[in-house]
């Protein structure tokens, strides 16, 4: 049995190669961006140097916490967060009211100027709940603004949003004029 220390470094390896890296670890991902489970199996196994088995997988799988990937017909794909260059095709979703999304006070006045961009990911993330926003926010500061995204106006503009897992919404760039700060 692996340790909980073990599978949150697995869980991370895990999510390194389907998001950033998957050439690294021999893996080619289809559109949707999943993998066949046996592929990442050994993709993993040779990256670690020891056996990677379907029960560490199943372990990282049933943690606690976010849910970060999705394993359908053998074939396991992260929900979001993808950086590597071929895009991942997503099916388009019509967003809730409002989304949320917690940064840190250094980009804050870019974003209010410029609006939300991807960065060095495939698509921006949005938080369904306040709370899920500012414990991603609190990974770059300890007290992050939080912004509300008006995300149904911005999708009958024309913006297009995506299902990440039950908490994340990804989407296009949102321009600032969609952008508030949360005045809760």
């Amino acid at each position: 049995m692996r340790s909980e220390e073990d599978l949150v470094r697995l869980s991370k390896t895990v999510a390194y190669a389907l998001r950033h890296d998957p050439e690294a670890f021999g893996l080619h991902p289809a559109t949707d961006g999943s993998v066949a489970v046996n592929d990442l199996l050994e993709g993993l196994s040779k990256h670690l140097g020891k056996p990677f088995k379907m029960e560490d997988l199943d372990a990282v799988l049933s943690m606690k916490g976010k849910k970060r990937f999705i394993l359908e017909d053998g074939r396991i794909r992260a929900y979001y967060g993808h950086s590597f260059k071929t895009e991942v095709e997503r099916t388009c979703i019509e967003p809730p009211e409002i989304l949320y999304h917690a940064t840190s006070h250094k980009a804050l006045p870019v974003i209010l100027r410029e609006g939300l961009k991807p960065m060095n990911r495939q698509h921006v993330h949005l938080a369904s709940t306040k709370k899920t926003a500012l414990d991603a926010g609190r990974r770059r500061d300890s007290d992050p603004p939080l912004l509300q995204v008006r995300a149904h106006d911005a999708w009958q503009d024309g913006i297009h949003f995506y299902q990440g897992n039950e908490d994340i919404c990804m989407s296009d760039p949102i321009p600032p004029a969609y952008i508030s700060m949360n005045e809760d």
